[in-house]
């Protein structure tokens, strides 16, 4: 008999923050999916302990009113393809304790897995200008500025001060599956590392060189601004030894330059931040079988696990997800599919399948409109989008002509009437699809999705899949779960071909955690963009903001930048530069949204409902609608930045530190508990918000200019 297959997945799964010591699980279903026979669509986190019963509003809190985590759950699927590895592979079926592998049953399944977090010794992520930002930066040997450049007076960033005081490293952790969630193995400072022998023996490793910089100082609500960092998450399993993945409690910490807590640091920007540190991580999750006869398995790959911002509006679907962007990544660079990419072009003849490759990019632009605001006529226009069949009628609404084409200079002057209504990355003013989705779009105006049937994925390959798909893609400036690093072949395991690894794989290093020594850092500067350096702990996320709450309040609506024309200054404000306001990541980071309490308060009327800004209340405000720069940017004096592009955030950026919990989640109404089931099911609004009801700044609909005037406070 030859041996299966082994692999883990989700191949990259993704845990969110939260302020709780509970937890739920992570969606296994598509944002915005149909689901056969369900009213609810696709997106909804689990609840735990289930396989896949859908959380209600109820569970998005505990009962201090503590926004709960949300926990990455990872399983294993044995295959059969022999020695050779395509994708799509043939079906799989799921390894738990009690399954037959190659005729031997499993007894238990032991899980690793390594956290850290590197933001302080990365490179800056909003360096550069122009068409040199993002991974252009790397190219050639170069580097942006480094974080903390000046810190220790060393700017060696493999310098062995800086690894120690810059770097959260926790080293790795093992648990057993059978322990069926009886434990919790905790990264923090007080928990001995441990890891899983290739027999499956967890053995213990005093001499790991853990690192909780800055941590000296006294710990306490996890709700003030700068706490020290002393933890990034835990491991469960559940009942059939699948691992369980739960991350930190969304803290920040300001240090000194001598590494020393300071909670009196300046938050001077959206992005990075010297002096600070974030809870945020992440790491290679690997796994032994050990059978009832005594023998074992080592599996051969690994998997990789993210943890980071909350899902505010899991359903809502992104225009350009994660999918889209690693997908492009995989097929134009890594040959992943040469019957759709191959010999430097994508294939005239390839058949897309409508429901899976088409379909979706429509429902995503329908999704928009529960996270912005959009006005009717344009609300009606991206509902009809939703209702565009797999034969497209070519005599009628020409839909190419208002999506902007990737790659194309013109698209670029023109924000106001082509999609995504999102703003650009890597120097561009405007977002695009992928020019994977781009293609697929041209091969369903031309008529090629006709009975074409859906994707075959098998259930694991699915499960890859859901998770990027419901995370965000576009814009990486520099975004939520991961950024333009996703864009570079180098991160990603090229050995991907061996059925014992597959498709998704990040190019993880091989940890010898027996050769530690505690007098020197484990982990390096790590992976480098465009360079072969195999990716550590903590190597995905430290590309990310700093701390990740500052991005968050940042992007709301902007004018473009660059701004086609020019910047825009007090004296060209009304020269024809575009003044209108874009969003950021509406899917990830709501803006505008109906919120539950405002319909029950309409009778079911959405027509009557204003929205509302998602961030929201004291501090978001700003009293006078003709001042010149307001506070929460850092742009010279000399631009113009108006009253309507500074609503939905905080005037103030560390008030978000304070107040990022509180924000309200986005979910379907029959989600809702005590929903009317007379309302619309087709209904997404936000519940559980902590902002008391706050009548200024009251949304205006889309478009909007940045000198608009704004609601003053209610009297």
């Amino acid at each position: 008999m030859s041996q299966s297959n082994l692999r883990i997945h989700p191949a990259i799964g993704i845990a969110r923050v939260g302020n709780s010591t509970e937890y739920y699980l992570g969606p296994e279903t598509m944002a915005a999916e149909p689901i056969e026979g369900q009213t609810l669509t696709g997106g909804l986190p689990i609840k735990p302990g289930t396989e896949s019963t859908p959380i209600s509003s109820t569970d998005l809190r505990d009962s201090d009113g503590r926004l709960k985590k949300q926990a990455a759950r990872f399983k294993i699927y044995q295959y059969h393809d022999g020695d050779t590895y395509t994708y799509p592979s043939k079906e799989s079926t799921e390894v738990v304790i009690g399954s037959v592998v190659d005729g031997k049953t499993v007894k238990d399944i032991v899980w690793t897995v390594h956290l850290a977090n590197k933001k302080a010794n990365c490179w800056q992520a909003e360096a550069g200008s122009g068409d040199n930002t993002g991974l252009n930066l790397y190219k050639n040997g170069a580097f942006p500025p480094l974080r903390n450049a000046n810190f220790q007076n060393n700017a060696d960033f493999n310098a062995k001060i800086r690894l120690q005081q810059l770097v959260i490293d926790a080293g790795p952790r093992a648990i057993n599956g059978a322990t069926a969630g009886n434990t919790t193995v905790k990264f923090d400072k007080s928990t001995v590392p441990s890891y899983a022998s290739k027999t499956g023996d967890i053995l213990s490793q005093t001499a790991y060189p853990v690192s909780f910089p800055a941590s000296d100082g006294p710990t306490g609500d996890y709700n003030a601004s700068s706490q020290p960092i002393t933890y990034l998450g835990e491991l469960q399993t559940d009942t059939k030894g699948r691992l369980i993945v739960v991350g930190g409690f969304g803290l920040a910490c300001g240090f000194d330059n001598q590494g020393k807590p300071n909670p009196n640091v300046k938050l001077e920007g959206a992005v990075d931040n010297d002096n600070w540190l974030d809870d945020t991580a992440d790491g290679p999750v690997t796994a032994v079988l050990i059978f009832e006869d005594g023998s074992t398995r080592a599996l051969e790959g690994s998997a990789w696990v993210v943890t980071t911002d909350p899902a505010y509006a899991p359903q809502t679907l992104n225009v350009v997800s994660l999918w889209e962007s690693v997908y492009t990544t995989w097929l134009e660079d890594l040959g992943l599919d040469p019957n759709l990419y191959s010999n430097n072009q994508y294939n005239p003849q390839y058949t897309p399948s409508f429901q899976d490759e088409v379909f979706p990019i429509f429902n995503a632009a329908h999704m928009q409109r529960w996270n912005t605001n959009l006005n009717s006529t344009a609300i009606q226009g991206h509902a009809r989008i939703a209702q565009l069949p797999a034969v497209p009628n070519q005599q009628g609404w020409n839909v190419l002509s208002y999506i902007r084409k990737p790659n194309d200079p013109e698209g670029q002057k023109n924000g106001n009437l082509q999609m995504p209504l999102s703003l650009g990355n890597n120097g561009r003013s405007f977002l695009t699809v992928t020019t994977t989705q781009y293609f697929l779009l041209e091969q369903w105006w031309a008529g090629k999705c006709a009975g074409v049937p859906a994707t075959n994925l098998s259930a694991g390959e699915r499960l890859d899949k859901t998770i990027l798909v419901n995370s965000l893609g576009g814009r990486f400036s520099p975004g939520i779960e991961a950024t333009f690093i996703v864009q570079d072949a180098h991160l990603y395991n090229a050995n991907w071909k061996n059925p014992e690894i597959g498709a998704f794989r990040i190019n993880a290093r091989s940890m010898d955690y027996e050769q530690v020594t505690n007098d020197a850092p484990y982990l390096t500067a790590g992976y480098i963009p465009f360079r072969t350096n195999p990716v550590e702990p903590g190597d995905i996320c430290k590309f990310m903001a700093i701390p990740w709450h500052m991005d968050y309040n940042s992007c709301a609506t902007h004018a473009p930048d660059p701004n086609p024309g020019g910047p825009l200054k007090n004296n060209t404000i009304n020269s024809g530069i575009n003044t209108t306001l874009f969003w950021s990541w509406p899917a990830q980071r709501p803006v505008a949204v109906y919120t539950y309490d405002d319909l029950k308060q309409n009778g079911g009327n959405l027509d009557d409902v204003t929205q509302r800004f998602s961030v929201r209340g004291a501090g978001t405000h700003v009293d006078n609608a003709d001042f010149p720069r307001p506070p929460a940017t850092n742009a010279p004096e000399e631009s113009y930045e108006g009253a309507a592009m500074e609503v939905g955030r905080y005037q103030t950026i560390r008030d978000m530190l304070d107040n990022w919990h509180r924000i309200g989640t986005i979910i379907q109404g029959p989600a809702i508990e005590g929903y009317d089931p007379n309302y619309d099911p087709n209904y997404y609004l936000e519940v559980e918000s902590q902002f008391e009801k706050d009548e200024s700044n009251l949304v205006e609909q889309w478009r909007n200019k940045v000198n608009d005037t704004v609601y003053p406070p209610a009297s």
